[in-house]
């Protein structure tokens, strides 16, 4: 009897507790959100990761972007775009009223609160990051490739992007289908100067194999300093990457166009080319409808709008296996082209 009775009590005991504990996390609901776990949930080592529904290559989409930009720019890339990746990082400080946000700091009326969790869970501060200046971004980016190589090292493809490039995703993939992700090569806009074997342009984004990205990653793990550090990031990771290495291949289509872009759509289409990329382009610079491939993957220093046009018409061209560029233009600008 004695033995039941105790059964009994325990019994009780746990109901209690149980509904104490659930009062407890009802009534801090409104002051404990999503916000205050960013810095743990970055630095987890079994982060949920999004699942790929096709055959085509996993790509990891690391993208740098700035805390002044979290709330338009960067925002803009994630709808736009960025959520088309298999997984995907905003490389950037988090705001400080995130990171001490509690209970007795009640930020809501903060406009990040307002923001989609997925979107928010998207942010990585890497550690060690302290500083966000361009005189830093070569930092910057070791630092994020050395943090994701260590929670995510088994995507096929890791793309380097920024908060005003354009990806095409589709495109993007479809290049990517037939190519080595455990060769030690990289894709991009290629530059023919300053690094022994070229260089991607950074604006343009680049692709880094598994591969290629085992090799930076676990390099930077092991010695940071290993990898040169100028602050001209593009030149620095080229460089690094010839010490281990690892080259860039070619991405130029049958016809000799391009597939990356450091200008966006207008400067590419119509030729406006500053003087110093005559000099720095691997390919003949050209204009006009030949200028881009009908399978392009990038254009950089696109605004927001031209990035909402763009997508506008990829969506109306969804299952249209025949999107040539030119077809893109005159859908792009609202008029025929010849």
């Amino acid at each position: 009897m004695r033995i039941k009775f105790k059964i009994f009590l325990n019994c009780v005991f746990i109901f209690a507790f149980s509904s104490y504990l659930f009062y407890v996390i009802l009534r801090h609901q409104t002051t404990f959100n999503y916000f205050s776990i960013i810095d743990l949930f970055q630095n987890s080592s079994n982060q949920p990761e999004l699942k790929n529904v096709s055959n085509l290559p996993r790509v990891f989409c690391i993208l740098l972007t700035s805390e002044k930009n979290l709330n338009t720019k960067a925002k803009s890339i994630y709808e736009i775009w960025a959520n088309q990746c298999d997984n995907f990082k905003f490389i950037s400080l988090i705001p400080d009223e995130l990171l001490t946000h509690n209970s007795s700091n009640n930020t809501s009326n903060s406009t990040y609160l307002q923001l989609d969790k997925n979107y928010v869970n998207s942010w990585l501060q890497p550690p060690g990051l302290k500083e966000d200046t361009y005189d830093k971004l070569t930092t910057k980016v070791y630092l994020a490739y050395k943090h994701i190589y260590q929670l995510y090292p088994d995507y096929d493809w890791y793309l380097k992007s920024d908060d005003d490039t354009f990806i095409f995703v589709d495109n993007l993939k479809k290049f990517l289908n037939d190519k080595k992700p455990l060769s030690p090569v990289t894709y991009g806009y290629d530059f023919k100067v300053i690094v022994d074997g070229g260089y991607h342009s950074g604006g343009g984004g680049y692709l880094l194999s598994n591969e290629a990205f085992r090799r930076i990653g676990s390099k930077l793990n092991e010695d940071f300093t290993f990898c040169p550090n100028s602050g001209t990031e593009d030149v620095d990771v080229a460089k690094c990457l010839r010490k281990l290495d690892v080259y860039l291949n070619k991405s130029i289509d049958e016809q000799g166009r391009e597939r990356f872009h450091p200008l966006n759509i207008d400067g590419h289409y119509y030729g406006h080319f500053p003087d110093w990329m005559f000099s720095y382009a691997a390919n003949p610079l050209k204009k006009g409808v030949e200028c881009c491939s009908d399978s392009s993957i990038s254009f950089h220093y696109m605004t927001i709008e031209e990035m909402t046009r763009a997508k506008n018409v990829l969506n109306n061209y969804k299952n249209d296996q025949a999107l040539t560029f030119k077809k893109f233009l005159e859908n792009y600008y609202n008029r025929s082209i010849d």
